[in-house]
């Protein structure tokens, strides 16, 4: 395939270090236009919401992830171009469905004979859990990404191969090497190549502060993460592909950003156990934690995942479900609080006044406590009130999954 490498990824990366504004590499609008850029003659990187890699050899094809299932028949356009006509390998960094769902669409349309999936073991129960759970991981992405309607497969392509620590492939006369780590998910793979001294890190690194914390997903690994994130450092490669957003080139600032993203997420592990360990209750905790200022760097902002959610992530896994705070172990229902809070204004017109100067003085927060309560009793008389508090929320918020959630609870 010839390019004149108008889409130059390397650029864009470097401007995102220097300081320079790009757009959130971490949204479903970056699944629209899929662009390719040759690394090497053997090797380009597919710009996708999921990206995806590609390994050549004559006519046959490695990828490693295929996409989402939207931007597929791109990325099929795309490979053809190349002049691939075989998939013979296709590597799974982790099961999420911006992945993986790509697959089927791809494979249709190519030679597949040799073809082997191969993936870590725990991938298949991903799929299997996924399967259990359809509606409901349709409803978190239509809130998470603001989708008029929820959106989840219901079907999945498994793996033909799966592996517990490591695994190689050969592949163009080299060995593709794939090491298992825990971090966004307990089923994830990175992968290396030494003969194109590229890391290909899935979803362990995204240009963004790690999607550690979700608060609709099952549980995340933040300090295990940050180890990964350390061994991965150690290949010294020139080239990172990521799971999201531009593809890197150095080995210095490849280091530097690795060990940097590891040093953040170990930072929130060990300062979580820390106040866990002197008995504060996770509110406390989300109160007193503050992110250093030396982590204030381009691709470890708050515009996916949210610093707070991180928090929350190390309380789960190391302390459970329960705060910490008694009236949260067994709460009332919403109607039930809503009845008492109305009742202690003295009417709904007065508690509609009180709501009204926590909004003066931007106290978003507050009222919205008050707000999911009193709305369960007089949905009508306090749905102008709810919207004008999340449509704050959301507007003071820096990740895209806070202001979701937030916009979610906005009737349009």
């Amino acid at each position: 395939m010839s390019t004149d490498n108008i889409y130059d990824p390397i650029q864009i990366s470097n401007e995102f270090l220097s300081g320079q504004e790009i757009s959130n590499q971490v949204s479903i609008e970056q699944g629209f236009n899929v662009e390719i850029f040759e690394v090497s003659k053997n090797l380009s990187f597919i710009k996708n919401f999921g990206n995806v890699a590609v390994f050549k050899y004559g006519t046959k094809a490695l990828l490693i992830d295929t996409g989402m299932a939207i931007s597929s028949n791109q990325v099929v356009k795309i490979l053809k171009q190349w002049g691939i006509e075989e998939i013979e390998y296709i590597i799974y960094t982790h099961g999420h469905v911006d992945h993986v769902s790509g697959t089927d669409i791809i494979l249709n349309a190519f030679k597949t004979d040799l073809l082997k999936i191969v993936s870590h073991e725990k991938v298949v129960e991903r799929f299997d859990r996924y399967k259990k759970t359809i509606g409901y991981n349709g409803i978190i992405n239509q809130r998470q990404f603001g989708l008029p309607t929820p959106v989840f497969p219901e079907d999945f392509r498994y793996p033909d191969i799966t592996y517990q620590d490591t695994f190689e492939i050969n592949f163009n006369d080299s060995v593709i090497n794939l090491i298992h780590g825990k971090g966004e998910t307990d089923d994830a793979t990175y992968v290396y190549s030494s003969k194109e001294d590229a890391i290909f890190t899935g979803d362990f690194f995204i240009w963004s502060l790690p999607n550690a914390g979700n608060p609709s997903k099952a549980q995340r690994y933040v300090g295990s993460w940050g180890e990964v994130l350390s061994d991965i450092s150690k290949y010294n490669a020139e080239y990172l592909f990521p799971g999201h957003g531009p593809l890197i080139k150095g080995k210095k600032i490849i280091k530097e950003i690795l060990l940097n993203t590891s040093d953040c997420l170990l930072w929130i592990e060990e300062n979580v156990l820390k106040l866990m360990n002197q008995g504060n209750s996770l509110r406390d905790i989300q109160n007193k934690i503050r992110l250093p200022d030396k982590y204030n760097l381009p691709y470890l902002l708050s515009s996916y995942d949210d610093f707070t959610f991180l928090v929350n992530s190390v309380w789960r896994q190391y302390g459970g479900w329960y705060s910490g705070i008694p009236s949260e172990l067994k709460p009332p229902s919403l109607f039930e609080m809503g009845c008492a809070y109305i009742n202690m204004a003295g009417s709904n017109e007065n508690l509609v006044l009180f709501l009204k100067s926590l909004l003066s003085d931007k106290k978003y927060k507050e009222a919205s406590v008050i707000i999911d309560s009193v709305s369960a009793v007089e949905p009508d008389i306090y749905q102008d009130l709810k919207n004008l508090i999340y449509s704050s929320l959301s507007d003071e918020e820096s990740s895209l999954m806070a202001k979701g959630i937030y916009n979610f609870n906005v009737d349009m």
